[in-house]
């Protein structure tokens, strides 16, 4: 099948859920602009050549464009790649962490993956979503955790530490970026930076 045919099956079965949860759609990409500058973006991502999708999962918060020193993009501009935040919406056909869901050979296998990737998304998305909404309860919990995650990405870690600052919670801020620092990749200097200037603020 073609990708005419899973973008019917899309506003067939998928869109109307979207618009229920107060996304605005605007071709593939859809936005829903929430208090506290939150944004939500899903973003469905074709690849016709091998005959699948995609569907990514962001969310930006937009105050952080201006803490990062670079330039903010228009809530409804926004894309997935734009996003602080991001994930997917995993199919886990060969693995856990597959992301990708067939086109199908028929209009009935076409049906039928999007009807799975729809029985999927209240769970995944939720479970994306949920813990990144209400501004700023949300965002506080997520940087208190975020200051003794042991696994997160010092990148990561950098993030939540823009948000302790976005949240004029300094000394979180701190002990984040200084939570991060030891697990910075030697190479990754401007990183190293970023966290030490926040470390030391």
């Amino acid at each position: 099948m073609d990708r005419k045919t899973i973008n019917a099956e899309f506003r067939r079965q998928f869109f109307p859920l979207l618009a229920a949860d107060g996304f605005v759609r605007s071709g593939d990409i859809a936005r829903r602009v929430l208090p506290g500058s939150v944004v939500h973006v899903v973003e469905i991502q074709h690849r016709p050549r091998a005959g699948v999708f995609q569907v990514g999962l962001g969310v930006h918060v937009s105050p952080l464009d201006e803490l990062a020193g670079t330039s903010s993009t228009p809530a409804e501009q926004l894309r997935e790649h734009d996003c602080a935040w991001r994930s997917s919406i995993i199919s886990g056909f060969r693995n856990s962490s597959d992301a990708e869901f067939a086109y199908g050979q028929s209009a009935a296998e076409a049906a039928e993956s999007v009807g799975f990737f729809v029985s999927e998304w209240p769970r995944q998305a939720t479970g994306f979503f949920g813990p990144l909404t209400a501004f700023p309860e949300d965002f506080q919990a997520g940087a208190v955790a975020a200051a003794s995650n042991e696994s997160m990405h010092p990148a990561h870690l950098l993030t939540w530490a823009r948000v302790a600052v976005l949240l004029e919670d300094r000394q979180l801020a701190r002990s984040i970026s200084a939570h991060a620092l030891p697990r910075v990749p030697e190479r990754a200097t401007s990183l190293r930076d970023d966290l030490e200037s926040l470390s030391q603020s």
